[in-house]
């Protein structure tokens, strides 16, 4: 435990208040990489958050850290319409200056009771012995493989799907074709590809968050054609992002069905691919 938590878990210790502490993350997952940007997620489990909504306590408690540089209270229903009930559930998001991240997160007793905890959950203080079957692990990030239903619905979504991007760039409208781009064709690219990564590396396999270590299981030329399809406001360039996913999915596609028992649907894409050159030439 380094310093921090140390001083963290001497304040909760002394308070009767706080019943116990839950470091959360990648600092808490037995496989995680730790480096100086990576946060610390700290929970205090309290029998009442009353004591802690206060922003004077806040700035107080904090500036014991550091120098602050950017704050936010995610959970202040005067900033934000989605915020928890803050006697249930406050966090008190802090970037310091130079560089440490600390979010801390007041959830009562009965709160917690009430969620279910992210495998990447490890116990620093349990004074109650409520925690006591945690065991802090990645599971609930290794990659779920898609049954016969939601493999065909993806490869459906993304030919359905890719028209639109090249509807949009004959048009001459960049950002219409972008929002495609980012927000319903690649998602299902990158899906696929993280299926297939999941098939590759076997049932305990992660990519990280948003997929960064996707490229370490599949093959490059596949990991290629996802990083290709990110391109500027640009519509040539926005076309060849376009073409470079259409030229890759399906032997993606394929290599998933392979792979798993399931069945592509090689017309499918036939026809998508058609339509896209007649009617949307480069």
């Amino acid at each position: 435990m380094d310093d921090l938590l140390r001083r963290l878990v001497a304040f909760a210790k002394g308070d009767e208040n706080i019943r116990a502490v839950l470091l959360g993350g990648s600092r808490a997952d037995p496989r995680g990489i730790i480096d100086e940007w990576s946060d610390y997620d700290v929970a205090f489990v309290t029998r009442s958050n009353e004591p802690y909504l206060r922003a004077e306590w806040f700035a107080g408690f904090v500036s014991q850290f550091g120098e602050v540089a950017l704050a936010q209270t995610p959970d202040d229903p005067a900033l934000f319409d989605d915020a928890h009930d803050p006697l249930e559930h406050y966090a008190y998001l802090t970037q310091y200056a130079d560089g440490l991240r600390m979010d801390l997160t007041f959830e009562t007793v009965a709160y917690v009771r009430g969620v279910t905890l992210d495998s990447a959950t490890a116990v620093l203080v349990d004074k109650d012995g409520q925690f006591a079957h945690v065991d802090p692990s990645d599971r609930d990030y290794w990659v779920k493989l898609p049954g016969g239903r939601a493999f065909h619905g993806c490869c459906n979504e993304f030919w359905w799907t890719a028209p639109y991007v090249a509807k949009a760039v004959a048009r001459g409208q960049a950002i219409a074709a972008l929002e495609s781009l980012d927000k319903v064709v690649r998602p299902q690219f990158a899906r696929m590809l993280t299926w297939l990564a999941g098939a590759n590396g076997g049932p305990a396999t992660t990519v990280g968050k948003y997929g960064t270590d996707v490229g370490a299981h599949v093959p490059a030329e596949l990991y290629g054609a996802l990083l290709a399809s990110y391109p500027r406001a640009d519509l040539a360039e926005i076309r060849f992002a376009l073409d470079e996913l259409v030229r890759a999915f399906p032997s993606l596609a394929q290599g998933v069905a392979n792979a798993l028992g399931h069945v592509y649907d090689a017309h499918e894409g036939e026809r998508a691919i058609a339509f896209l050159a007649s009617n949307f030439r480069v």
